[in-house]
C-alpha cells in the first residue's frame, strides 16, 4: 500500500525566528565572552567565535534539511539512531579523550564529537516511536515501565560514567516527561520518581567533588566548603550582580578575563547578566518561554501520537536544559555543568540542538488548525489514570470542519 499523502503548509514562523534569534545572540555572546582567552591561548580573538559561526552554519544547513524532511520518516529510523548513539557513548568511555576528569569527547581527526548530545535527540525520537506505538500498554508495568525503566537506566548509566551528571539528570527528566504524557499511570511515575530520585541523590554524595557542590549549594560563600567546586557561581553571581539593570554594556565584562571558568560555555548567562544586565537576561529567558510555547503548542496540534511525543519530548529538551543551565549559574539549584541551547560555545550541542529545532519545525508543517474549542485537544484522563495522548479522532473531525 502507498503511504498516505500528508497535507503540508509553512513551517511555524515564531519558533523559527525565535530559535534564529538565539542562536545569534549567542554567537555574539560568544565573541564577547571568549575573545580574551582566545588570545591569550591562540594569539587571535576569534578562534572559538569563527569555530562557533562555522558550528551554527553546518546546524543552519541540518535545520533546514529537517524542516524540509517528512518527520515519519525518523520514526523509521529510530531504532538504528538508538543503538548508534548507545554505541557512542559505550566508545566514548572506552577510546574518548579524557579533559579536566571527564571523558566525554570522540575526536575524530581535529573534530571532536560529544555522544551524550546525540543522545538527547536519539532518546526523543526512539521513546516518541516506542512509546506511542504502546497505546494503552504503556501503563502495564511489565510491557511499559520496565523496559522503560531499564533503557532509561542504561543510558543514565553510561553518561554518569563519563561522568555528566548534568546530562544524566536532564536525560532522566525529558524521558520521565516523555512517559508521563503517553500515558504511563501516575503510580508508575511516582515510584519512578521515588526510585530514580534516590539513585541520583546517591549519585551526588558518592563522589567527593559532586557533595561538595550540593554542600556548598547551601552556603555559597563559606570558603572552607565552597573555595573549589563553588568557585565558578560565585563568580558567575558577582557578574551577574555587578550588571544591574542595564549592564556594563557589550565587550565592557570584567569576569571573562579569567575570573569566570568557562565564561564561553557552561556560564555565558553570567556574561550576559554582567554586560546587558536584567534587561538582557529577561530577553533570554523571554525567547526560552516563546519557543516553549510555539513547541508546545506544535504538539498539542500534532496530527498523530508520534508527532505528539516527538515535538513534546524536543521542546521539553530544550525547556529543562535552559532551566538546568539557568538555576545553576544562578545558584537556584546545585550547579551541574551544561549547556545553554543554542548560546552556550559547544559544537556538538549546537548542530544536535539546531537539528532537533528543524524536526519541531517539520512537524509544525503537519499540523491541524485547530482553532477555538470546547474542550481540550489532550486527554489527561486525571481520574483513572488514562492516557495523555491526544484524541485523534476528535482532531480529525475538527479539521473537516
Amino acid at each position: 500500500m502507498p503511504e498516505p499523502v500528508r497535507q503540508t503548509r509553512n513551517p511555524d514562523y515564531w519558533l523559527l525566528l525565535t530559535v534564529a534569534a538565539l542562536t545569534i545572540s549567542g554567537l555574539v555572546m560568544v565573541f564577547s565572552a571568549s575573545f580574551a582567552v582566545s588570545y591569550y591561548y591562540y594569539q587571535t580573538p576569534y578562534r572559538f567565535f569563527a569555530l562557533q559561526l562555522a558550528y551554527a552554519a553546518l546546524g543552519s544547513v541540518a535545520l533546514l534539511v529537517a524542516v524540509r524532511v517528512d518527520y515519519h520518516r525518523w520514526q523509521k529510523i529510530s531504532l538504528v539512531f538508538m543503538l548508534a548513539a548507545l554505541g557512542l557513548l559505550v566508545l566514548v568511555l572506552a577510546k574518548g579523550v579524557e579533559i579536566n576528569g571527564a571523558r566525554r569527547w570522540l575526536y575524530f581527526g581535529p573534530q571532536s564529537v560529544q555522544p551524550a548530545e546525540i543522545m538527547k535527540l536519539a532518546l526523543v525520537v526512539y521513546l516518541a516511536d516506542w512509546l506511542g506505538r504502546k497505546g494503552e500498554e504503556v501503563k502495564h508495568v511489565i510491557y511499559g515501565f520496565v523496559p522503560f525503566a531499564l533503557l532509561v537506566g542504561l543510558i543514565a548509566g553510561l553518561i554518569v560514567r563519563q561522568p555528566d551528571f548534568g546530562t544524566t539528570i536532564l536525560v532522566v527528566l525529558v524521558a520521565f516527561g516523555i512517559f508521563f504524557i503517553s500515558g504511563a499511570h501516575l503510580i508508575q511515575l511516582g515510584l519512578g520518581t521515588l526510585f530514580g530520585g534516590g539513585v541520583l541523590a546517591f549519585l551526588a554524595v558518592s563522589a567527593p567533588y559532586r557533595a561538595a557542590r550540593f554542600l556548598g549549594f547551601w552556603n555559597p560563600w563559606e570558603s572552607e566548603i565552597y573555595r573549589e567546586t563553588g568557585y565558578q557561581v560565585r563568580q558567575a553571581l558577582l557578574a551577574l550582580g555587578s550588571g544591574g539593570i542595564t549592564g556594563l554594556g557589550f565587550g565592557f565584562g570584567r569576569q571573562k578575563y579569567f575570573w569566570l571558568p568557562m565564561a564561553h560555555t557552561d556560564a555565558i548567562f553570567a556574561v550576559i547578566g554582567e554586560e546587558l544586565g536584567l534587561i538582557g537576561c529577561l530577553a533570554v529567558i523571554a525567547l526560552f518561554a516563546i519557543l516553549a510555547f510555539r513547541g508546545y503548542r506544535i504538539a498539542a496540534q500534532a496530527p498523530d501520537p508520534f508527532g505528539f511525543l516527538l515535538a513534546a519530548g524536543i521542546t521539553s529538551w530544550f525547556v529543562v536544559q535552559a532551566l538546568i543551565n539557568l538555576g545553576g549559574i544562578t545558584a537556584t539549584i546545585p550547579f551541574t555543568g551544561i549547556p545553554l541551547p543554542f548560546i552556550s560555545y559547544g559544537g556538538s550541542s549546537l548542530v544536535v540542538s539546531l537539528t532537533g529545532a528543524g524536526i519541531l519545525l517539520s512537524v509544525s508543517r503537519q499540523t491541524h488548525r485547530l482553532g477555538r474549542m470546547k474542550s481540550a485537544p489532550v486527554d489527561l484522563g486525571w481520574w483513572h489514570g488514562g492516557a495523555r495522548i491526544p484524541r485523534l479522532g476528535r482532531r480529525q473531525s475538527t479539521a473537516k470542519r
